[in-house]
């Protein structure tokens, strides 16, 4: 296989991607989100199927793209059905496992790789396997009791739902709905805003364009530019070649450590989401990155191997802590349940788009500044997205998605103000218009 075909091939997978990101959000509000996981299964194992069995490139190609569409869905709903299922207090915490389990598949696909190296089909085979599994075991799942909850007439199964996932006594789950229906009203008159017609979900478009929209979409955009303009996928790049000249009779078990540090680190995040807050971890793990992309690309100018190795260990336990999990743990979490989806598809397209350019652009920029000045220009993005991040990304943290709406994405002044900050307007202190 040529390397332009070779690239084809490769590509396809991100183009299915982008397709499926961008038609996630309507249908994961026109049939929910659980029903939307199951029917996506399809896409899922047809791909994974097609790919097993191709016998030639161009259904290898097609195979790639079913896939990509696949898993364009699942990143998109996943993070909001989760979300919108699990007590506000512990987002953080089920959040960070979907990466969890992201990272863990990653590391067994590489184990496999590594010790198939001539049996890829097999390989492919588990997607299959995997996407069957999928569509016998979700349909015993509830569906999001708060998706339910938002559509006419849908309180009942919304109650239904969530006294399976929280359990007796009824009257506790009762009142966890009317807390969803108290945090929802923003205008004076409550009586309209509870009789309301909730099943009005916000459109690609709208979310896109509407001045509504405008900060979440920001903070967003915001978020998946400094994980793709993180360098991560440049780091992991060099990280074999690297650490070869360190390491040289381990050469083919480097890309495996380097994916157990990057899971040990998402176990640390996991404990840690729901205790520091999602905005301190973003400011660390950010600033951190910058630091190792600042050594990174110091040791490699200068020949430094071993200060190399130890600055790619850093950098991908930083981005672990941090900016792996929280791009999309947080987008649930900044805009209202019925715009999560749009919201998602956004990020995901977004992160995609930004996953291209620096895959294109990388080696052309490498070529023209340097190979280790390229990650001081990394740094500098990073820096960068500190600064915004400490400027304008709030803290969502045992909030509702409608708490931090109602609060204007408000960002937490520094220690010496926090006495007099009151971020969450309540009926006594409403948000002026």
């Amino acid at each position: 296989m040529s390397d332009a075909r070779y690239s084809l091939v490769v590509a396809m997978l991100l183009a299915g991607g982008l397709v499926g990101a961008l038609s996630a959000s309507h249908y994961s509000d026109k049939y929910g989100r659980r029903q939307t996981l199951v029917y996506n299964n399809v896409l899922l194992g047809m791909g994974s199927l097609i790919m097993t069995l191709a016998p030639s490139i161009p259904l290898l190609m097609v195979g790639r793209f079913l896939a990509g569409m696949g898993g364009g869905v699942v990143t998109v709903v996943v993070p909001a059905y989760i979300s919108e299922c699990v007590p506000k207090q512990m987002r953080g915490l089920f959040g960070t496992l979907n990466q969890l389990a992201i990272v863990t598949g990653i590391m067994i696909s590489q184990i496999a790789g590594m010790m198939l190296e001539t049996g890829w089909r097999w390989i492919l085979l588990i997607g299959v396997i995997i996407a069957v599994l999928q569509l016998v075991l979700l349909p015993f799942c509830v569906d999001s009791p708060r998706y339910l909850a938002s559509k006419q007439g849908g309180t009942h199964q919304a109650k239904l739902s969530l006294l399976r996932l929280r359990g007796p006594p009824l009257e506790d789950v009762e009142e966890e709905i009317e807390e969803w229906r108290r945090e929802s009203i923003v205008g004076p008159d409550v009586t309209t805003a509870l009789n309301n017609n909730n099943n009005n979900y916000v459109t690609l478009t709208r979310f896109l364009t509407s001045s509504q929209y405008r900060h979440p979409l920001f903070l967003v955009l915001l978020l998946q530019l400094a994980q793709q303009f993180s360098g991560i996928n440049a780091v992991i790049f060099y990280s074999t070649s690297i650490m070869s000249s360190v390491f040289p009779e381990s050469s083919d078990r480097i890309t495996v450590f380097v994916s157990i540090i990057n899971l040990v680190m998402t176990v640390v995040s996991a404990y840690l989401m729901d205790r520091s807050g999602r905005r301190t971890l973003f400011l660390i793990s950010s600033s951190a990155m910058a630091c190792s992309s600042l050594l990174l690309g110091w040791s490699i100018q200068y020949g430094h191997d071993g200060t190399s190795a130890f600055a790619i260990v850093a950098f991908v336990a930083a981005f672990a802590i941090g900016l792996g999990p929280i791009p999309f743990l947080m987008i649930p979490e900044l805009v209202e349940t019925s715009a999560a989806a749009s919201a998602g598809s956004v990020g995901l397209a977004s992160n995609m788009c930004l996953n291209f350019t620096v895959s294109a652009g990388f080696m052309g920029l490498r070529d023209i500044i340097g190979q280790g000045q390229v990650f001081y220009v990394f740094a500098s993005i990073l820096m960068a997205c500190t600064l915004l991040g400490l400027l304008y990304l709030p803290e969502t943290k045992n909030k509702s998605a409608d708490q931090v709406v109602r609060s204007r994405w408000a960002v937490p002044p520094p220690f010496w103000m926090k006495h007099q900050y009151n971020p969450i307007p309540t009926s006594d202190n409403p948000p002026s218009l």
